[in-house]
């Protein structure tokens, strides 16, 4: 007896064939969208972020300072006209001072991490030198700074942008989560790409990391913002980490820009 292979038999399997490809193709799709929706939500919050920050920085910059400034100098007029002041009010007019300058510089520093004018007027070499200073005087811990093959050259706004926070990020993971005493950033220019370095010789950040930087979004809040914005302009953050230490990687396709370019905020 022979099967039967009449149209009848083979349309409704065929019918069940388009269907569940049809399915697949719209979960694809969905999935598709969905991860697009995700990407663009993690650029806007980066985004907002950023203007954030910068904001904070100038109220900080043009308005706390300033404040911080008149009432130090008011002081110091009373200082001068203080003779009849016993030396207990003298004391406390003195220290008044002392903390009104501490609070002057601590303010000013503030306003410099969340957005340092450097970074906009001189590029990102001149600012990473810059804030490398200061967090070895702050944190104590011994940071050198090496740029390869420097032609002077400006990187897009966006890149430099990013890789400044990538740096603001490790350093911060270094001190706040190793003993290590000394990190080494390297910032390389290459034809078509640009490639940042930071190794400490911590204790790995007591992360269990695979060596091809897979796994990157689970090792905390500021790893995953430094690899999403990165993602963003088509680079990639690796993060090797092992008993000896931690080296972090980021790589950012980029276009040359002249500076006179560029926006200058």
């Amino acid at each position: 007896m022979f099967a039967d292979n009449s149209p009848n038999l083979l349309l409704p399997a065929l019918g069940i064939v388009l269907l569940q490809a049809v399915l697949i193709a719209v979960l694809l799709i969905e999935r598709d969208r969905k991860n697009r929706a995700s990407r663009k939500l993690a650029a806007s919050l980066l985004r907002t972020q950023d203007e954030e920050r910068r904001r904070i920085a100038r109220e900080l910059h043009d308005v706390t300072a300033q404040s911080i400034g008149l009432i130090m100098l008011n002081l110091a007029q009373v200082q001068k006209a203080s003779a009849s002041l016993d030396e207990p009010n003298n004391n406390r007019l003195a220290e008044s001072l002392a903390f009104g300058e501490q609070a002057l510089k601590d303010i000013r520093t503030l306003s410099y991490v969340l957005h340092p004018p450097l970074l906009d007027q001189a590029g990102l070499t001149t600012a990473l030198k810059w804030y490398v200073k200061g967090f070895s005087e702050r944190s104590g811990v011994k940071v050198t700074f090496t740029d390869e093959a420097d032609t002077g050259d400006r990187l897009p706004s966006e890149v430099e942008y990013a890789l400044f926070r990538v740096v603001q990020e490790s350093l911060t993971n270094i001190r706040r989560h190793t003993n290590s005493e000394t990190a080494e950033i390297t910032l390389r220019r290459l034809p078509k790409d640009v490639l940042l370095s930071i190794h400490d010789e911590g204790s790995a950040l007591k992360l269990n990391l695979p060596r091809n930087g897979n796994g990157v979004e689970c090792t905390g809040v500021g790893i995953p913002g430094m690899h999403h914005r990165l993602k963003q302009l088509g680079g990639e953050l690796l993060v090797d980490s092992d008993p000896s230490g931690t080296t972090i990687t980021a790589t950012v396709p980029i276009k040359r820009v002249d500076y006179d370019s560029r926006s200058v905020s």
